[in-house]
């Protein structure tokens, strides 16, 4: 009888540590790696292991064992990819993909960074070589937070939680949706940029830790977390920024103003309203440029600029459709788009912050001979306001609270 009871004990303790993700059995779903594209079309890539390592193939069958430090270089021409040691010039041959897996967990550096996790080296299907890293969801948004929020000290704490939720969130998406890819994120803007253990924060850590398996839910699924750096006061709807994609009920946009000072919640992000001027030739000269690039025309078929207008714009502010008339032939822009076309510093390629703008024109005849950007905000504005995030924390509002402004009908859920 003592032993039955005992076993009974023993199961209800079991039970119970699976239930609430600890003990034996670990969590009904485990936090899943992540494959970062750190680059591609390389012809060799060089490594560097501090301490021991295995080279491994795609069906788990180890290559080569180190257990020193050392120099790795990686090249291929399809199927094959070769490894080879710089100590004692071993080398090693795999078909399709091989991975580098430190012993001890010990990181690894490419370029100027240094990475945990493993690093694996596969073709993509127009047999390119690409490099990535592999380890999991949450030593990745180590390396991701810093970079996408930066340091708004004691006071904007939540504000970096917030932002660990919807980075955490919006891997964890990609990881779903892109597992029949060779690679799930990219490590820059494209994404979210990721830069592996340079520059991580004690705050950015403490952040990703404390909100540790948790994500945006919609409906019973993780929502795409898109977010930017300043909304001017008024988030985007995604139907107007990009009307190629799906839309979604908590991306239609939010007015970001605190009710109780009447100003944005971004007011003291330092672009939070910004002017860049043209004269008629130098926007010309833009055009002539970026036109061909964005819309895939010819450089001839862009005429002198006659004029620019703005055609329809959404009731966040923001210019939805923008009309360049130029002495050959008219062009409309659409969405965020226009960013590409409009630069703001053309000798550095550099986009329009956001298309929340005024045009304020001189005109010469039917030519426009001067024209001002005057304008709010920086990024695409759909999903969560960086900086208003900012604001809120450092008002008392929690990251659930930052998380359900931003992402209205959304809530955190933990699945791991």
């Amino acid at each position: 009888m003592r032993r039955q009871l005992l076993w009974c004990a023993l199961a209800l303790f079991v039970n119970s540590c699976a239930a609430t993700g600890g003990g034996v059995g670990g969590s009904s779903g485990d936090a899943p790696d992540v494959r970062v594209l750190l680059a591609e079309g390389g012809e060799t890539y060089a490594l560097s292991v501090n301490g021991g390592f295995s080279v491994i193939t795609e069906s788990g069958l180890t290559l080569l064992r180190s257990t020193r430090s050392d120099r790795i270089s990686i090249f291929g021409e399809y199927p094959s990819i070769s490894v080879v040691l710089e100590s004692d010039n071993r080398v090693a041959v795999a078909e399709k993909a091989v991975t580098i897996e430190p012993h001890a967990r010990a990181p690894m550096k490419y370029g100027k960074r240094e990475y945990a996790g493993d690093i694996r080296v596969v073709f993509d299907t127009e047999r390119n070589l690409l490099l990535l890293n592999v380890l999991p969801i949450e030593l990745y948004l180590e390396g991701v937070v810093p970079y996408e929020i930066g340091d708004p000290g004691v006071e904007g704490y939540d504000a970096i939680k917030s932002q660990a939720v919807a980075a955490r969130t919006y891997a964890y998406d990609k990881v779903r949706t892109r597992k029949d890819l060779e690679f799930d994120v990219y490590a820059s803007v494209q994404d979210q940029v990721y830069r592996g253990l340079k520059g991580k924060t004690r705050a950015a850590t403490s952040a990703v830790r404390d909100t540790r398996g948790r994500i945006l839910d919609y409906a019973s699924g993780p929502v795409r977390a898109y977010y930017s750096a300043c909304c001017g006061g008024h988030t985007s709807d995604i139907r107007e920024v990009w009307p190629h994609r799906e839309a979604a009920d908590y991306l239609h946009g939010v007015r970001d103003i605190d009710r109780k000072r009447q100003n944005a919640f971004c007011i003291d992000y330092k672009r939070f309203r910004w002017r860049y001027s043209y004269t008629g030739l130098e926007l010309g000269d833009i055009l002539r440029v970026t036109i061909p690039r964005e819309l895939g025309v010819s450089h001839e078929a862009v005429g002198a600029v006659r004029d620019v207008r703005v055609v329809e714009r959404s009731r966040s502010g923001r210019v939805t459709e923008l009309l360049i008339d130029t002495t050959r032939e008219d062009f409309t822009i659409i969405g965020d788009r226009i960013r590409w076309i409009l630069l703001s510093d053309p000798a550095r390629d550099r986009i329009l912050p956001s298309v929340m703008f005024r045009l304020d024109k001189m005109m010469d005849g039917d030519r426009v001979a001067f024209v001002s950007v005057v304008g709010g905000g920086n990024g695409h504005g759909v999903g969560m306001c960086q900086n208003g995030a900012i604001g809120m924390a450092k008002q008392g509002y929690t990251y659930e609270m930052i998380l359900s402004h931003y992402y209205p009908g959304c809530t955190v859920q933990k699945v791991y």
